[in-house]
């Protein structure tokens, strides 16, 4: 039997959540998220709530748990407007080349659904995300555009070792 190992990150793919809470099917309302910076890219579970419950008279202890919120953290490079605006709201006016775009104070509320494609091994995912971004520009020789998001799972974590672009419907 062979090994599956997952490594690598080959394309974060997002779609409009639906309205049910399932996953988008496969097709073309299956976005690319943007470049995403070299070695940024991280799927963490924050430490879930822990209630211990602890006898007075016996050794018996019952420990509970709450929910384990998932985020995945990244860094887009160098984003263009288009970008910009889909995550962070806001309107694009002007013409090619003279284009303007003013960023909203606070951020819209959208909900996206989520598939991480690593360059081997299982796909990961969850059918209801926020997408949380912020800017980070570094004015140097050596700087860049980069815009850090925390993409804020609030359902399940969903994982398909058969799964592949979603973009891409079986016939």
């Amino acid at each position: 039997m062979p090994i599956l190992s997952t490594m690598g990150l080959k394309k974060i793919w997002i779609h409009e959540a639906l309205s049910d809470g399932s996953m988008p099917p496969n097709g073309n309302g299956w976005l690319d998220l943007g470049d995403v910076y070299q070695d940024t890219c991280q799927l963490v579970d924050d430490d879930p709530e822990i209630t211990e419950h602890k006898s007075e008279t016996s050794s018996k202890r019952i420990t509970l748990t709450g929910e384990t919120p998932t985020n995945v953290q990244l860094s887009l490079m160098d984003p263009d407007l288009e970008l910009m605006a889909r995550y962070f709201g806001g309107t694009i006016t002007g013409s090619e080349g003279k284009r303007k775009w003013v960023r909203p104070r606070k951020l819209p509320y959208k909900e996206w659904a989520v598939w991480q494609q690593p360059e081997e091994g299982l796909m990961v995912g969850c059918a209801n995300v926020r997408i949380i971004p912020k800017f980070e520009i570094t004015y140097s020789a050596k700087g860049i555009c980069l815009v850090p998001m925390t993409l804020k799972y609030q359902s399940e974590l969903m994982a398909d070792e058969s799964f592949n672009d979603p973009t891409k419907t079986t016939a």
